[in-house]
């Protein structure tokens, strides 16, 4: 669609010129035209930018090719029109400024329409490319070099022909024309490479990429047809790259929405994949747990401390799905120390549980994964020194004393550490690797009669 109203739209324009040119020729408008390019070359720059992006994301030098011809596209007259008075004030009265703008605006856009159709034949790469290492990049400075070169060339050797074919038709060879249709035959032929590839991936970036090509190649021809004019005039080709430059502005608006979308969508895949560890490391194995209690053998059952575990477990899944749902529902974490006492306390009410947390450490403990990490340690750990260690009363501490550190100390029974080490007790386990997770190590000191301490500790 965008592609056919980019060719109607074009075509359009071109023929209104050419049958009556008073229309859209011969009139000299310096502030419009420095409105207009003043405007290309800010929208052009803020598309280069985002197209950069983009190839700093794939690393092919084809997203490199487009943001070259986008840049040269919109800064063409900048270059060539402007500066060269900047620089010489005599460049105006010789007649150089003059050829620079014009042979300069014309090998500048020829090498925009050749970057653009590169842009579709350059294969992609195997693995993205860091953005400007080495000398890399020949496919593109060389063509920069070659056509500063022939701009040089030109500007001294080819003088200025103003005549247009509406004036003198008269077909005859001129490197002037010569470039302007041989641009505009490579930005037709990048229109209908970039059409087939943003149909092939679905990309709309690369549609409006094409819909632009289309404004360019019916820019060069109409530069080609009319006169070249003054430099304060407004000529339908400024208004047609006008066009090219809007509709790859477009294109950049789709590549930021599909962006985000990408974002948001990545964000909810993560909001899913924590819910899910959340529900598993938690209320999963409490439920796990009361299962096989619950398929005890009649013997089992009938023991009193049957029913004292069965109850226990029923309070710390009810605790553990009270706690998920505070955490989902509210945006503000609870206080690190609360969080901490009231993991401990779901594992039984009947120990006393002190609970000290530093208040620097306190406050930057924010990150949710390290702080989740640090609550299923604690959680672990009190379950162990209840369930195993038969603790009464447990110290939890968080300092920091150069590094942060937490200890857990327990008065129970304690174990001999070397006898567990290579039993791969899941509990031990789970404890460890999410201590790795967070780049901390951890310590189990204990010895029977002299209860347990488990440190973990940051570099």
């Amino acid at each position: 669609m965008r592609s056919s109203l980019a060719c109607s739209l074009g075509l359009g324009i071109t023929i209104v010129a050419v049958i009556a040119p008073s229309t859209l020729v011969d009139h000299r408008a310096p502030v419009l035209r420095a409105i207009l390019e003043t405007s290309v070359a800010l929208i052009g720059t803020l598309v280069a930018l985002l197209a950069f992006g983009r190839f700093r994301r794939s690393g092919s030098v084809g997203d490199l090719s487009i943001v070259c011809a986008v840049a040269l596209l919109a800064w063409v007259h900048t270059l060539f029109g402007t500066v060269p008075g900047l620089v010489s004030s005599s460049s105006t009265t010789n007649g150089v400024g003059e050829r620079f703008e014009l042979w300069g605006g014309i090998v500048v856009r020829t090498m925009a329409a050749g970057f653009m159709l590169a842009a579709v034949l350059t294969r992609p790469p195997k693995r993205a490319r860091r953005p400007w290492s080495g000398f890399g990049y020949a496919e593109l400075w060389l063509p920069a070099v070659a056509g500063l070169a022939a701009i040089l060339l030109l500007v001294r050797l080819a003088p200025i022909d103003r005549s247009g074919l509406i004036d003198h038709v008269s077909w005859r060879p001129s490197i002037y024309f010569a470039l302007q249709f041989f641009g505009a035959a490579l930005f037709f032929a990048a229109f209908l490479r970039l059409s087939r590839q943003a149909a092939a991936r679905s990309d709309p970036f690369l549609g409006w990429i094409a819909a632009g090509c289309m404004f360019a190649g019916f820019a060069m021809i109409s530069y080609a047809l009319l006169p070249a004019g003054r430099a304060d005039w407004l000529r339908p080709g400024d208004l047609l790259r006008a066009a090219a430059v809007a509709t790859w502005a477009m294109g950049a608006v789709s590549e930021i929405v599909s962006y985000w979308s990408k974002i948001a969508e990545s964000a909810r895949r993560e909001t899913r994949r924590v819910v899910a560890l959340e529900l598993h490391d938690g209320l999963a194995q409490e439920l796990a747990l009361l299962s096989t209690y619950t398929f005890a053998s009649a013997e089992v059952r009938s023991q009193p401390e049957w029913h004292e575990q069965l109850q226990m477990t029923a309070t710390r899944a009810l605790a553990e799905a009270r706690r998920a749902i505070v955490a989902l529902a509210t945006d503000e974490a609870a206080p690190f120390g609360d969080d901490l006492e009231r993991t401990a306390e779901s594992i039984s009410s009947d120990i006393d549980i002190h609970v000290e947390v530093d208040s620097v450490v306190g406050a930057s403990a924010t990150d949710p994964l390290h702080r989740e990490s640090i609550v299923r340690i604690v959680r672990e750990a009190v379950t162990n020194a209840v369930r195993h260690g038969g603790a009464k009363h447990i110290d939890i501490l968080f300092a920091s004393d150069g590094s942060p550190s937490l200890r857990v100390f327990d008065d129970g029974v304690g174990f001999d550490p070397a006898s567990v080490a290579d039993s791969g007790r899941l509990g031990l386990v789970s404890m460890r690797e999410r201590a790795e997770a967070i780049g901390a190590s951890l310590a189990v000191r204990s010895a029977p009669g002299q209860g347990t301490t488990v440190e973990v500790l940051w570099p």
